[in-house]
C-alpha cells in the first residue's frame, strides 16, 4: 500500500515524517478532508491553513483548505 504524508501549511509547512498507508488518491484525499475538518474544529479562526497530501514520489497529489 502506497504512503501518503498529510503536511499543515500556515506560511510554514508543518511537515508529516511518518505518513500513513492509503490505498490509493481517493482515500489520502478522503484522510486529508478529515484532518481539515478536525483542525477547523480544534482551531478557531480564518486563515490560510491548507493540508497538503505528498505521496511516496515527493508529489503533491490534494490539497484542501482548513475551513473553520
Amino acid at each position: 500500500m502506497p504512503k501518503y504524508h498529510f503536511e499543515i501549511v500556515d506560511g510554514f509547512r508543518l511537515e508529516d515524517p511518518v505518513g500513513l498507508d492509503c490505498s490509493d488518491d481517493t482515500q489520502a484525499r478522503d484522510v486529508a478532508k478529515n484532518i481539515a475538518h478536525q483542525i477547523a474544529v480544534d482551531i478557531a479562526g480564518d486563515s490560510d491553513r491548507k493540508v497538503v497530501v505528498i505521496d511516496d514520489n515527493g508529489d503533491e497529489v490534494y490539497k484542501t483548505k482548513i475551513k473553520p
